[in-house]
């Protein structure tokens, strides 16, 4: 009897042993994923606590008056913020008028015009223009489009107004209007490609309705698409006035940075980032506090900006949720037939047959109209990437197939005078970018997934709204503000090391983890709930079955989100020329300023101007382009794949 009841209670102990263990680590993990959920919000009250400190000099020293002046002199100590302010808000408006109507034209095309064979090409390049990092569209621009806006459209935009605002004689190449057009250029593909995605969510049983009752191509997308896919395209163009807002280096190359109030757009300006990436590191006292606070409204810039669009999308989407659905017009009744007509042969019918050829005919010139203005929007998006590829190619192309390319460091500035200069290469750029690249990568992709895990698995509705939020503002944050961060916070708890190799990879990690943390969360909630009820039934744990059926089930997905985090830092410049800083040596401590592919190709232009410089510079943005290609296209073929259900 004993030896039968020992080893069943062995048994139980083991079982209960076990259970306790399962407990808790599903405590562990559950307490983990939510400390991850606390972290983001602690990160963005960490920016505010901080812009504000460093502010507090100012905003004591002008009050609200610093928001209305117009001067910026240091000597004298008089600080103001709106040219800058006026100049983020002209150029972002000029880069939204000029953007919306291609970007949407595009997206129609993607949608609903190009053959099935064009999509997933045409797609690709949308998705690819939009991953260019801003560094070379500023480059492309100061060689390419800058030159054609003095040399053609200013001029011409001069003698239309006769000279008056806002097209007053200019004071230069780079100017205001030339940074609202590379803008334009930036966020096209970033609106059409969010925009093509809204469309093709809308269901093919509304368009296939639409046109078995006889409307053209168009008329059933104005009537059966657009309706239900307007929250999206106006997500796409608040996005979009996110990015052109926050942009930094692109605008720094080509708006002048002038301080003052821009009377003409053909006047150099500046604007808030642009003025925050060229002053801050050389400011000190007053001066800095005034950058801290221009910082700090451009943050709520932001801010209000993503929580505009957050009301705008549940306004939109709460109107199509009240608008009946399946509604028509009342089929209206022939006219009485007018007395003494043929009974065969009405006159109101002949009427009626001539009205109807005429107003079909109107309606198929309606609907060429929009092909070739879609068409032409297309090729109006396409010329910039084009351009860009072309002048990459011509300029540096001669430089990547060298090998020694990649493994030389940057030449000596070439002498004034000096006819043969020699061409380096970009070796510790690639060492310091694939270096601060892994170390954030090696923090923020874990830390997003579980982050994600918490938004989508565990978090409790009220708290995790505001995660959620806070998750859109980190995104749309520009990141100038989060090298300023990171910048301010490794001077303060670590001054000799403010600038180094572990300082930009701490700026690439908050850049990096809102991206993997929304990615995870929509890829997660993808997921059938039947999946977690089905792996949940059979009595397994909740982390065991959140980590191996549903990441499982959706692992695709994450390498997607992943990629485009990775992608994103590799090309960032803005963060890393306040926290990396500049250095053309190899790396022999990480706790010393580091070199990186995008800083470098800004600091050729800003800072070392050598003709040598140039040609490696142009090197480095084929390489990049090259890099974002390569990551795009595994991107897209890691959605294609088929995502294989995890083991318990």
């Amino acid at each position: 009897m004993d030896a039968d009841v020992g080893p069943a209670t062995e048994r139980r102990r083991s079982t209960d042993r076990r259970l306790r263990s399962l407990l808790r680590r599903g405590l562990a993990f559950r307490l983990g994923v939510t400390a991850v959920g606390v972290g983001l919000v602690v990160v963005f009250v960490g920016l505010v606590v901080l812009l504000v400190g460093g502010a507090s000099a100012s905003i004591a020293r002008f009050g609200p008056g610093f928001l209305a002046g117009t001067a910026w002199d240091v000597p004298r100590g008089i600080f103001g913020a709106w040219p800058a302010v006026a100049g983020t808000l002209i150029t972002s408006a000029l880069a939204l008028l000029l953007a919306v109507p291609v970007a949407f034209g595009v997206a129609l095309f993607a949608s609903e015009i190009a053959p099935r064979w064009l999509r997933a090409p045409l797609a690709y390049f949308v998705d690819l223009g939009a991953a260019v990092p801003s560094v070379v569209y500023g480059f492309w621009a100061l060689v390419v489009l800058v030159p054609f806006l003095y040399g053609s459209v200013d001029p011409s935009l001069e003698r239309l107004s006769g000279g008056a605002a806002p097209f007053a004689s200019g004071s230069g190449e780079t100017n205001v209007l030339a940074a609202g057009v590379v803008l334009a250029v930036m966020i096209i593909p970033t609106i059409a490609a969010i925009s093509r995605e809204a469309l093709r969510a809308v269901p093919h049983e509304l368009r296939e309705g639409a046109l078995g009752i006889g409307a053209t191509r168009w008329e059933a997308t104005r009537m059966a698409v657009l309706g239900p896919a307007a929250p999206g395209l106006v997500g796409a163009v608040v996005l979009g006035l996110g990015r052109a807002i926050g942009e930094t280096i692109a605008v720094a190359f080509v708006i002048g940075n002038i301080y003052q109030v821009q009377g003409s757009l053909l006047a150099r300006g500046s604007t808030i980032p642009s003025w925050l990436v060229n002053g801050f590191n050389e400011s000190y006292g007053l001066g800095r506090s005034s950058l801290y606070e221009l910082a700090a409204i451009l943050l709520v810039i932001s801010v209000v900006v993503n929580l505009g669009a957050r009301v705008l999308v549940r306004r939109f989407e709460r109107g199509a949720r009240l608008r009946p659905r399946g509604a028509r017009a009342p089929i209206a009744a022939p006219p009485p037939r007018e007395p003494g007509t043929p009974l065969g042969t009405p006159a109101w019918f002949a009427r009626h047959d001539a009205a109807r050829s005429a107003r079909l005919r109107r309606r198929h010139g309606v609907q060429l109209l929009v092909v070739v203005l879609a068409v032409g929007a297309v090729a109006v998006a396409a010329w910039p990437l084009v351009s860009l590829i072309d002048t990459a190619a011509v300029n540096g192309g001669a430089a990547i197939v060298r090998p020694s390319f990649y493994t030389s460091a940057p030449p000596p500035s070439c002498g004034i005078g000096q006819t043969s200069c020699p061409l380096g290469g970009i070796g510790p750029e690639i060492e310091g970018t694939l270096v601060m690249v892994g170390l954030a990568a090696a923090v923020a992709l874990p830390l997003g997934i579980l982050g994600g895990i918490y938004l989508s698995e565990y978090a409790r509705r009220r708290f995790s709204r505001t995660v959620g939020l806070l998750v859109d503002v980190l995104l749309g944050v520009p990141t100038i503000l989060i090298g300023i961060f990171v910048f301010s916070v490794f001077l303060a708890y670590d001054r000799p090391d403010d600038q180094s190799a572990f300082a930009g990879a701490a700026a690439l990690g908050v850049l990096m983890m809102p991206i993997v943390v929304r990615a995870t969360e929509l890829a997660l909630r993808s997921v059938p709930t039947s999946v977690r009820e089905g792996a949940l039934a059979l009595g397994f744990p909740r982390h065991r079955v959140t980590l191996r059926v549903v990441l499982g089930s959706c692992r695709s997905a994450l390498v997607t989100g992943c990629l485009l985090a990775v992608m994103r830092a590799a090309g960032e410049t803005a963060a890393l020329v306040l926290t990396a800083g500049t250095s053309l040596y190899w790396i022999t401590d990480l706790r010393a300023p580091v070199g990186a592919l995008a800083p470098f190709i800004y600091d050729a232009l800003m800072v070392y101007t050598n003709s040598n410089y140039e040609t490696d510079a142009w090197g480095a943005a084929l390489v990049l382009l090259l890099m974002m290609a390569v990551v795009s296209l595994a991107a897209r073929l890691a959605v294609r794949a088929p995502d294989a259900q995890g083991s318990v």
